[in-house]
């Protein structure tokens, strides 16, 4: 590739290629890279669950998304949600022991996906790299 290519092109080629390669390798488990991204979100939290409000504002997804993704992955019995005992209003997510299974298989398959695509880096390269993919992060994160 030539010098005119920018930082930005080569982020967003490097994340589309890997979005698509991982989106493959999930599929195996029956299980898409964003409801990935909300099994790991469940799976952080104490009680293993969450309210749908907060859920939607930990993705930075809009509610229709969110509930769609939601109505999804129980019925594939990865997660289940209820009201709130104390206010019905109020709707609940929990990952299931089968979704808790498949969070950590995608897991393992990111792992193996980040060791394949840094195989070329020394370990000071990878966290040189590393370091600086966060610093950008941040910087973008502090103009949002």
């Amino acid at each position: 590739m030539g010098e005119s290519i920018t930082s930005i092109i080569l982020i967003k080629s490097i994340k589309d290629i890997e979005e698509k390669e991982l989106n493959h390798a999930l599929k195996e488990q029956d299980i898409t890279l964003s409801q990935a991204k909300t099994l790991s979100v469940l799976s952080k939290h104490p009680e293993r669950q969450v309210t749908l409000k907060n859920l939607e504002k930990e993705l930075d997804l809009a509610q229709s998304v969110t509930a769609g993704m939601i109505v999804r992955l129980e019925q594939k019995k990865y997660v289940e949600s209820f009201g709130d005992s104390a206010d019905k209003r109020i709707k609940i997510v929990r990952i299931t022991p089968l979704g808790e299974q498949k969070y950590q298989a995608s897991k393992k398959i990111l792992a193996e996906l980040e060791n394949e695509v840094l195989a070329d880096l020394t370990d000071d390269e990878k966290r040189q790299f590393k370091d600086l993919l966060i610093k950008v992060r941040n910087t973008l994160l502090t103009k949002a």
